[in-house]
């Protein structure tokens, strides 16, 4: 009996009339995920790709579809790229992430691909997703070409601009190339070191923090050239690393012609951040025929952005007449932007003749000095001797019309320095002296008056010079005995 029952019961489940009710019915599976087509689920349009050919440094695009061959949508969790060592690949779009692809429908990934090295490359695709599956791959396939006149050397770090040419160098100033440094390999490399082997006197000086590089990761170098020497100059920047190659070298070079020195302006060029200090006069010229003494007055002024202090205001030379007056410009000033300050120089001509000198004005400006040069010819010297000395200048009293004194005020300054500016005492005796002014000489009289410039003035004959009294002024001119070879006890009344 038992042996009936097993054989009825096997003739029953190994029907082929009953296989397809036995699997619907089945507990083993989700109701769900039954497909009523037969798909497989997602699985991709061609699974092997033919990539073409990729030029040696060039990037190229492959589209690879899916299809949702389920009936149910899908959902992409993860894209993952394993590509060889000749290419570096990432995904540039992806429409399949986007949202959840329906039964039937079909997406695209584009990967792109850049050749690393000259020969085969291939890329292997992984894609996790919500299908039944959970995996689908893909493959590409491909060469990377070599140029003509590639080098079929193996490259691991991939260095721009390569090679270095700084070109001609005419001024002093020096020039900085940018490089950027990138790992063109699909493993991480590390920088050992790098240097620049060339001559010292080529002037080639690495500014680098390069060290750890992933794949496709890039850093900076900086490399600046100032050569010391006339002509061309030459060098390598060598990178060495724990790559198959170990070693990258990127060859320098440049030529250093320098021009013809200009001449320096007088005022420097305005500088961001500077005070630039200019003058009104590029020259103090006095003139020619200089016989008393003269002053010439010019601005400093300050036309930059940013303040100027001066630090010192100086003749070049001395003995020759020359003074600055402190008036205006002085040591320790400081001038804004756009302001100004006089600076006067006095001219008393100590000889006969020119004189060459020069001010210079010490500041912390742009250059940092501004020389003015200082030009006159004189036709008399001037004694410093012989210079009028105002004792008094007090104002003259007058009577008014009811007999009461007052201040004549409006005499007050012409009475002294403007009237008797420029009389010297040419001759000089007991009782005598002969005095020389702008509208010429005169001889005046111990005990007597003369009158100069409108007014009367009171002459006493002292050992030293000429006493002139008017009213409360008092003005003395001494008499210079360098301008006479006769001395006042040899002379006669």
């Amino acid at each position: 009996m038992r042996y009936i029952l097993f054989l009825f019961l096997f003739v029953i489940t190994s029907s082929p009339a009953m296989a397809n009710k036995a699997f619907a019915q089945s507990a083993f599976g989700d109701p769900s995920e039954q497909r009523v087509d037969g798909g497989g689920g997602l699985t991709a349009v061609e699974a092997t790709i033919d990539g073409g050919e990729i030029p040696l440094g060039s990037t190229g695009q492959v589209i690879v579809r899916f299809r949702n061959e389920g009936g149910r949508p899908v959902e992409f969790r993860g894209i993952n790229l394993y590509p060889s060592s000749t290419i570096s690949a990432d995904v540039g779009i992806d429409q399949c992430s986007q949202e959840p692809l329906a039964s039937g429908a079909e997406c695209a990934l584009i990967v792109s691909t850049k050749g690393l090295q000259p020969g085969g490359w291939r890329v292997e695709m992984l894609i996790r997703h919500t299908g039944p599956s959970r995996l689908v791959t893909a493959r590409i396939n491909g060469s990377v070409a070599a140029g003509d006149e590639t080098v079929n050397l193996i490259q691991d770090i991939e260095v721009l601009p390569s090679p270095v040419n700084f070109g001609t160098l005419e001024d002093s100033r020096p020039i900085i190339r940018s490089l950027t440094v990138r790992n063109i390999t699909a493993n991480e490399i590390n920088i050992n070191d790098m240097y620049i082997d060339a001559p010292s006197q080529s002037g080639y000086e690495l500014r680098t923090d390069c060290k750890t590089l992933n794949s496709g990761q890039a850093c900076i170098a900086s490399i600046l050239w100032s050569p010391s020497i006339e002509g061309p100059s030459s060098g390598f920047l060598v990178l060495e690393h724990d790559g198959a190659s170990a070693v990258t070298n990127i060859p320098l070079s440049g030529t250093f012609e320098p021009g013809q020195a200009e001449q320096a302006e007088i005022f420097p060029n305005s500088q961001p951040g500077k005070g630039v200090l200019v003058s009104s006069e590029t020259e103090i010229d006095f003139g020619s025929d200089i016989n008393a003494q003269s002053a010439i007055t010019v601005s400093l002024v300050n036309v930059g952005d940013a303040d100027i202090e001066l630090k010192k205001i100086q003749l070049a030379g001395s003995e020759n007449g020359l003074k600055l007056l402190k008036n205006g410009c002085d040591d320790g000033i400081s001038l804004s932007p756009t302001e100004a300050c006089p600076l006067t120089v006095s001219w008393a001509p100590t000889r006969v003749g020119g004189v060459i000198d020069d001010i210079k004005i010490l500041h912390d400006g742009a250059r940092g000095i501004l020389v003015l040069p200082i030009r006159g010819t004189a036709t008399a010297a001037i004694s410093v001797d012989s210079k009028p000395i105002i004792i008094t200048q007090d104002s003259i009293t007058i009577q008014d019309g009811v007999g009461n004194e007052k201040p004549d005020l409006s005499n007050k300054e012409t009475t002294s320095r403007p009237v008797l500016d420029g009389y010297v005492v040419t001759s000089h005796s007991n009782k005598h002296a002969i005095i020389k002014g702008p509208v010429g000489s005169r001889i005046v009289a111990d005990g007597k008056t003369t009158l100069i410039g409108g007014y009367e003035w009171k002459v006493d004959i002292t050992d030293i010079g000429v006493r002139l009294t008017s009213g409360a002024n008092i003005v003395l001119l001494v008499f210079d005995r360098s301008l006479s070879n006769i001395t006042s006890s040899e002379t006669s009344e």
